[in-house]
């Protein structure tokens, strides 16, 4: 079956292309959103030859069919009907396919993409934000006597509550004489909260396939001093403005870090550029495109946007707020117990944007605080996991890395997809202490001051912080606690690690003892088998460069292959994603990087390169060919923080630089940095070992022995 077969094939199990309302692929797979999901027939796609497996996940269905995709890909764009879905996905007219996605769906996708860009920003001034608030705590600043007669601590985030408001001006101007640096500080950790519209507004825009400097204008126009100085004019906070014969209020409000006013501006730019761009000449588009969406929502922001906008986050924080204030220990339970399942969605994105309005309006928020009762409690089942797994020393180091990444940096992601999602079992030990610690610091009254993953160093931002600790340790030695008794393996699983300390031959051999497991294995190599003599067209293709090719290797020779990449190299079945686990891929081995950049490991050819950055393929001369995937579901970065230095098709020798990327943006993002090194056409030879331990580019990752 050639590509073109596959793609008929895999298109009718979608429901057809009547059913697709967006199509692109990443480096491995097919990533389409169908209208319909109950018209998606999975059986049916997981029986053509040469698809190697079907996910669903987030509302998205992902054919996975390794290195094939792009082909594949091309040509299904080329079948009928396709070529509208197609063009929408590789020209990036986000907003066609957003229109026909589902309402939730397009809602937390566009919050998630809103968000990301900026979180390494926010998360980085707010524990600038935590530090003061720390150093306030401690009495660093001083103290003074406050409007109830208290003797309590400067507070420069504040500023002084007394009751004379002259008074007040006064004393805030003498702690900024005598504090000039930490409010040269306070003014850097509030800067992106302050400023989050305009970040927002370019952000959104961008997602949505507008342009984002235009997004970012829109927003930043109601927060010039010309349109706030309405507000001296105002009565009631209205101003009356004459137009077209209509006497139309304009309510003048503060829209400093206001969140949802931005969104919904960026939501209307985006179709009205498009339109603008069809009626008006494309050499005029650069000046009037810009100059009338600008001209036509802004004030439609000022007069409708901008209030509905800021009245719908406070109806959404008013709600919470008031079952806060009858109930808090409800709203803390549920917040600390829903995020185990909010997380994997994406569901988690909408609590963010009420956190961030909340601190930026109120100067606290009530939802951040319990939400660090799940993270701890999360923290505690791994740090139970590597107590208790003394035998399995690769999960040992596993749950001992995603314990220190989360109790130092507040990272969850590692413990969520390299421990709890595999080891199921563990829900439960998570749920009830995160309930019970969230409840506990909710009832206590605990608020958040700063916007920050919840860790060890983010706790002076939580007050009363010592009430915080009391929540923080149910959660995390309720769940530690939990592991210890009752453990962390089904029976299966059990079963499975018995069998590897009887044979001593690695969890592999034990996972061929498993009930399917074997015959899984089987139809996996099966579908690349299928898919070789397409493998070996696509290398005949390849004729120019076959005179620098070396001749085949006789059968038995081991080829050693370099690591393209410094760090800690980890079987592959530690991948946190269950395709390049299971080896369905091919074979090889996974890097936990230390480094930013990734090298050839021999002399070859690129044979794969992605818009998004995130991946690279390799044709070796000596006949290996190599996918690079740096991160796990890093393609919905979109390109950002990756930089490709090579192009398809292009020669190069061992050590050139194929790409380099940003680590911090990868996990401020919330994706794993694990990055699989795959040879893809692991179908072609004996065997494939990979190496563990300290690598770095030039030592030994692979060894491949030839038929």
């Amino acid at each position: 079956m050639n590509n073109s077969q596959m793609g008929e094939k895999i298109l009718e199990g979608l429901g057809g292309a009547e059913n697709i309302s967006h199509f692109t692929h990443c480096a491995t797979r097919l990533r389409v959103t169908p209208k319909s999901n109950s018209a998606v027939d999975r059986t049916k796609i997981e029986n053509i030859p040469g698809v190697l497996s079907i996910i669903e996940q987030s509302g998205q269905t992902q054919v996975v069919l390794g290195d094939k995709v792009e082909s594949v890909y091309n040509e299904m764009l080329k079948l009928p009907g396709m070529g509208a879905v197609g063009e929408s996905a590789t020209k990036g007219a986000v907003a066609t396919d957003e229109k026909k996605a589902g309402v939730l769906t397009r809602v937390f996708d566009v919050l998630s993409d809103s968000f990301r860009p900026i979180l390494w920003a926010l998360l980085g001034t707010s524990m600038i934000l935590t530090l003061i608030v720390f150093l306030q705590q401690l009495g660093y600043f001083g103290q003074y006597t406050d409007l109830t007669g208290q003797v309590v601590n400067v507070d420069i985030v504040n500023g002084p509550r007394l009751a004379d408001a002259d008074a007040a001006a006064a004393m805030l101007n003498e702690w900024r004489a005598a504090f000039p640096f930490w409010f040269i500080m306070l003014a850097a950790s509030l800067s992106v909260l302050q400023f989050m519209p305009v970040m927002i507004g370019a952000t959104a825009a961008k997602r949505l396939g507008a342009n984002m400097w235009v997004g970012a204008a829109i927003p930043a126009a109601l927060m010039t001093g010309t349109f706030q100085g309405f507000a001296d004019i105002a009565v009631d906070g209205v101003v009356r403005v004459p137009f077209l014969g209509l006497d139309l209020p304009l309510y003048v409000m503060n829209y400093t870090g206001q969140i949802f006013p931005p969104l919904f501006a960026a939501a209307l730019l985006a179709p009205l550029e498009r339109f603008l761009k069809k009626v008006i000449p494309t050499m005029l588009h650069m000046v009037f495109v810009p100059m009338l969406s600008v001209m036509i929502l802004v004030p439609l922001t000022a007069f409708l946007i901008g209030p509905i906008g800021i009245r719908f986050a406070l109806a959404i924080s008013d709600f919470i707020g008031g079952v806060n204030e009858s109930m808090p220990w409800l709203v803390g339970g549920l917040i600390a117990g829903l995020y185990l399942f909010m997380v994997p969605l994406g569901l988690h994105w909408p609590l963010n944007a009420v956190m961030i309005n909340n601190l930026q309006t109120d100067g606290v928020d009530f939802i951040q605080s319990p939400m660090g009762a799940y993270n701890f409690a999360v923290f505690g089942v791994v740090t139970g996991v590597a107590i208790v797994a003394r035998r399995n020393k690769e999960l040992r180091q596993t749950a001992t890395g995603a314990a220190v990444s989360g109790l130092l940096g507040g990272i969850s992601e590692p413990s969520l997809y390299g421990i709890v999602l595999r080891y199921k079992r563990v829900f439960p030990l998570i749920l009830v202490p995160a309930i019970i610690g969230g409840a506990t610091i909710s009832a206590l009254g605990v608020k958040s001051y700063a916007f920050a993953f919840t860790s060890l160093l983010s706790i002076p931002a939580m007050q009363p912080s010592h009430l915080y600790m009391i929540g923080l340790a149910i959660a995390f030695f309720g769940a530690m606690a939990g592991v210890l008794v009752f453990g962390y393996e089904s029976k299966d699983q059990k079963a499975e690690a018995a069998a590897v300390a009887e044979t001593g031959i690695g969890e592999s051999a034990a996972e061929a003892t498993t009930p399917g497991a074997a015959e899984k294995r089987t139809e996996a190599v099966a579908a690349t088998a299928a898919a070789a003599p397409v493998a070996v067209a696509e290398k005949q293709d390849a004729a120019p460069w076959a005179a620098e090719e070396a001749a085949a290797p006789a059968a038995g020779t081991v080829l050693t292959m370099a690591s393209p990449l410094e760090g800690q190299a980890v079987p592959l079945s530690e991948t946190p994603d269950p395709i390049f686990a299971a080896e369905k891929l091919g074979k090889g081995a996974a890097i936990v990087p230390t480094g930013n950049t990734v090298v050839a490991p021999a002399a070859g050819k690129v044979s794969v390169t992605m818009p998004s950055g995130h991946a690279v393929g390799l044709k070796l001369d000596n006949g290996v060919e190599l996918l690079i995937h740096v991160g796990i579901d890093t393609v919905n970065l979109n390109g950002e923080g990756f930089d490709v230095k090579v192009t398809k098709g292009q020669r190069v020798a061992p050590g050139d630089i194929l790409l380099t990327f940003d680590p911090e943006v990868i996990k401020n993002a919330g994706y794993s940095l694990v990055t699989p090194v795959l040879v893809t056409n692991t179908n072609r030879f004996a065997e494939v070992e990979g190496a563990t331990g300290a690598v770095q580019p030039g030592s030994e990752l692979l060894k491949v022995t030839t038929k």
